[in-house]
């Protein structure tokens, strides 16, 4: 949980962890028939949900009510009242998970006979732009 001072005085809190039913899906309501069935196609997605049951639920729940998120909110900072939360726009972040269901936390390079992928890359992804370019120009030398 962050609770980051914007400009203007005010702030952002957040983020959450749910499930979007699109790549780039920044809307509830924003749905890719295929994105989803392949996200739902695929085992590890299954294992990974069993294994993270409790998390998934707790997200979900407090994704869809302020009263819960608020609850979560207090815990790190008392003084927010239900009146300060506000909906903000949500960001998509990809998440590898591996076939056995375990979410890949760092990041994760493949590396082929010719090419170098960038198969996860977590926060700070963006902060560390250039360590990575440098990580994969070494790859490909």
């Amino acid at each position: 949980m962050h609770l980051t001072r914007k400009i203007n005085g005010g702030f952002t809190v957040g983020p959450n962890a749910v499930l979007a039913f699109k790549r780039e899906g920044y809307r509830l309501s924003h749905i890719s028939l295929s994105d989803l069935a392949g996200t739902l196609s695929y085992l590890g997605f299954w294992r990974m949900l069993k294994q993270n049951a409790g998390s998934a639920a707790s997200e979900l729940s407090a994704s869809l009510s302020k009263r819960i998120y608020l609850k979560r909110v207090k815990a790190y900072c008392s003084g927010i009242q239900l009146a300060d939360l506000s909906p903000y726009p949500s960001g998509v972040r990809a998440q590898a998970v591996t076939p056995d269901g375990k979410i890949v936390d760092d990041f994760l390079f493949v590396k082929t006979a010719r090419c170098v992928h960038v198969g996860n890359a977590p926060s700070p992804a963006a902060t560390s732009a250039i360590p990575i370019a440098r990580h994969i120009a070494d790859q490909l030398s």
